[in-house]
Parts: C-alpha cells; sequence; structure tokens
C-alpha cells in the first residue's frame, strides 16, 4: 500500500515515511528536508524504524518460546522403566521376554506423547505467526491510510511521549510510546480508550527494548476521545489504578 501525500502536513508523514511508503519523489524530498530540521520528526521515525523492525521479526518461524521446556515435561510424565532386581541371568531373561510388550508401548506410548506436544506446538505456533502477520497488516493500512491522523502528547512529569495515528477509514488507530523507560518491576504499561463515563482498555504496550513501546491497534470509536497510559500490575487492570502518565487527544474524524 502506498501513500498519497500531495500537499499534507509533512509532520503526518512520519509513518508512511518510515514504511517505505511515499512514493512521490518530490514529496519525499520535501519530507526529508523537514526532517533534517525536526527533531520531533526524527525521533519519531526511529521509533517506528524500529517497530517495523520488530514487526518483521514478529514473522519468523522460530519455534515457540517454552517448546523445549513443554516437551521435556510432557516426557518426563512418561512412567520409567522399573529396575532388574532378578538375582539370575535365566530370571533377567524371563523378565525381559515377559515385559518387551509393555517396553514397546511405553516407547511407542513416549513417541506419541512427544508427537501430540509438537504438533500443539506447531499449531499455536503457526497461529502466533498468523496474528503476527495480520497486525502487521492493519498497522501498516492505518499508517499509510490517505486520511491518517496524527497527535503526538508529552509526558507528564518525565521524558517521553505518546503518538497516536487513526484512520477513520479503516475504524482503526496505532498507538505507541517513545522515553517512557522500562515499567518498574513486576509492573506493566496498560493503554486505555477514554470515552465519555467510560474507560476501555486497549492492551498491554510491549517494550521495544529501546524505552518506547511496540504500536499497539486498537478500535477507534465515536465516543473515544482521548487515550491514556498508566502503570499497572503485571498482567494488566480491569480498570486503571494510578494516574496517567500521558494522555492523547485522539483526532477527530
Amino acid at each position: 500500500m502506498r501513500a498519497r501525500t500531495e500537499g499534507v502536513d509533512p509532520h503526518t508523514l512520519a509513518g508512511a515515511y518510515a514504511l517505505d511508503a511515499v512514493d512521490d519523489v518530490a514529496e519525499r524530498r520535501r519530507f526529508e528536508r523537514h526532517l533534517a530540521a525536526c527533531g520531533e520528526c526524527e525521533q519519531e521515525i526511529a521509533t517506528l524504524t524500529e517497530t517495523v523492525a520488530l514487526l518483521g521479526a514478529a514473522v519468523a518461524t522460530d519455534p515457540p518460546t517454552g517448546l523445549r521446556a513443554r516437551v521435556l515435561a510432557e516426557i518426563e510424565q512418561v512412567r520409567q522403566l522399573p529396575p532388574s532386581v532378578v538375582a539370575v541371568a535365566h530370571a533377567r531373561r524371563a523378565w525381559r521376554v515377559a515385559w518387551r510388550p509393555w517396553l514397546a508401548a511405553v516407547g511407542a506410548a513416549a513417541a506419541l506423547a512427544v508427537t501430540a506436544v509438537l504438533g500443539a506446538a506447531t499449531i499455536e505456533a503457526r497461529h502466533e505467526l498468523d496474528q503476527a502477520r495480520h497486525a502487521e497488516q492493519r498497522i501498516t493500512a492505518v499508517l499509510t491510510a490517505g486520511d491518517a491522523r496524527t497527535v503526538t502528547a508529552p509526558a507528564a512529569g518525565r521524558d517521553g511521549r505518546g503518538t497516536v495515528v487513526v484512520s477513520r477509514s479503516q475504524g482503526a488507530m496505532v498507538f505507541w510510546a517513545a522515553g517512557l523507560g522500562e515499567p518498574p518491576q513486576g509492573r506493566v504499561y496498560q493503554l486505555w480508550r477514554i470515552a465519555p463515563g467510560r474507560i476501555t482498555s486497549a492492551g498491554l504496550l510491549a517494550s521495544s527494548g529501546s524505552g518506547g513501546t511496540v504500536p499497539v491497534l486498537a478500535a477507534t470509536g465515536a465516543e473515544v476521545g482521548r487515550v491514556g497510559v498508566t502503570v499497572e500490575p503485571a498482567g494488566g487492570s480491569r480498570q486503571p489504578t494510578t494516574t496517567p502518565l500521558l494522555v492523547v487527544e485522539v483526532p477527530a474524524a
């Protein structure tokens, strides 16, 4: 998808530029001249460029985290062979003959257990891969939409800022933060959609590894006028439990 950028505010082109979606040569050069003198856009491009790399890595086909541990845990559930305590060679041979069918059954059961775990893990990995690809496509669609509008707001009492890109035609918005740093141990950043008399969670914000967050895709709504970020216990909360670090106005249609 390519951005149509004629005559637009250069500040709104950061997302499209980071995704190499500004196909008009003159518009690209105009934005690059603007970028050379705009620290805000420079920081935004740096964050988005890192995010694009993270989104690309999300669709890699590496085995899911914990696969080895799950396989080993499953194997440990297979009953171990009993020790041979028969004193004479004849008894040992008789034991082997008597238990050979059982040993074969145990081996088959172990193989089936490992196969089942690997099969389930493969299905899980494929599902996660499909979800990552879909999210990447949806985020790209919002950032490069012709009606995409961007608003950035600083964090209260600290470095950092939050950015919202809204596309009404896509029915979605993308949020990311930069410069917030890592949340305290055992805590997470959580995003909230704020409407008159109603606050709903828009998801947890994953760290990008450099003090920023990976973009979160959320649905727009006619009544949603702001989004906010709070620090919450690990796993998130049903409602905010702390004062927002930052609040960003959602651009109107």
